[in-house]
């Protein structure tokens, strides 16, 4: 039965597998929801006085921000064990869910569904991969089908490779900082010092994939060597310098100026 609930009474999840929501995208729905209302009620278990937040996060959010008090729900009780499950198979239904939070909620649901740790859910995919256990792959096929995500061999090869990914970079996108686009072309880049100063010039300049990749063709050296010279090009070492100096360092940069503005041209 759906009622109306205080949005002041509902806790969220810090759990929940949806962790960053697009701003313009929520900002849309807060609108959409301060016109029309809460289309879907949300799904919510007794927690004490109040309400812990099973399903609907993104829908509580954008009520909140249209300034309403009260949101429709479904109040029922659900056991602890069955709270991410439930939360999961909500989250998969969306299109926008990122590649990251999307693989995160097909290991819960996997888990609960073999009744195994989440840990232990991708090397079993693996090995059923090499050595298959009927039952076991029947239950998968099975899963995977109603998930509608493709085939379980095909999760663990390829989907699942996101979580290879260097913690950095994983924790970048949980924020929402980065997508999957930009940090699959920063997780290439195996040296992590270099990575990281990569990862930085990324977010500083907003750099696209296509900018990351010809980032990593540039010799190690030369960027070295660009970081050295910015380091140096200073106005007080430069007035330092003789005039047959300063006059070389003028025509050495202003012929650096030409060679980088033909290259953006190109």
């Amino acid at each position: 039965m759906v009622q109306e609930v205080d949005l002041a009474q509902i806790r969220l999840r810090p759990e929940q597998p949806r962790r960053y929501f697009d701003e313009a995208a929520l900002a849309a729905l807060s609108e959409s929801v301060r016109q029309q209302g809460v289309l879907q009620p949300v799904l919510l278990r007794p927690v004490g006085d109040d309400y812990e937040l099973v399903a609907g996060e993104r829908r509580v959010r954008a009520a909140r921000a249209a300034g309403l008090t009260t949101i429709p729900a479904v109040v029922r009780e659900v056991a602890d064990a069955d709270v991410p499950l439930l939360a999961a198979l909500e989250n998969l239904q969306r299109q926008d869910l990122n590649p990251l939070d999307e693989v995160e909620a097909i290991l819960t649901v996997t888990a609960q569904r073999l009744g195994i740790p989440q840990a232990e859910v991708l090397p079993l995919l693996h090995a059923q991969r090499r050595t298959p256990d009927p039952e076991t792959t029947a239950t998968l096929d099975a899963l995977f089908m109603q998930l509608g995500r493709g085939t379980w061999a095909s999760f663990a090869a390829n989907r699942a490779g996101v979580l290879r990914f260097p913690p950095d970079l994983l924790d970048l996108m949980r924020s929402g900082r980065l997508e999957y686009t930009r940090a699959a072309a920063l997780a290439r880049v195996k040296d992590d010092s270099q990575r990281r100063a990569l990862t930085e010039r990324t977010l500083a300049e907003h750099l696209g994939v296509r900018e990351i990749a010809a980032a990593l063709k540039a010799p190690a050296a030369d960027i070295s060597q660009l970081r050295r010279v910015r380091g140096l090009l200073d106005e007080r070492r430069v007035a330092a310098l003789n005039r047959r100096e300063q006059s070389r360092v003028g025509k050495l940069l202003e012929e650096l100026e030409q060679l980088l503005k033909a290259g953006t041209k190109e």
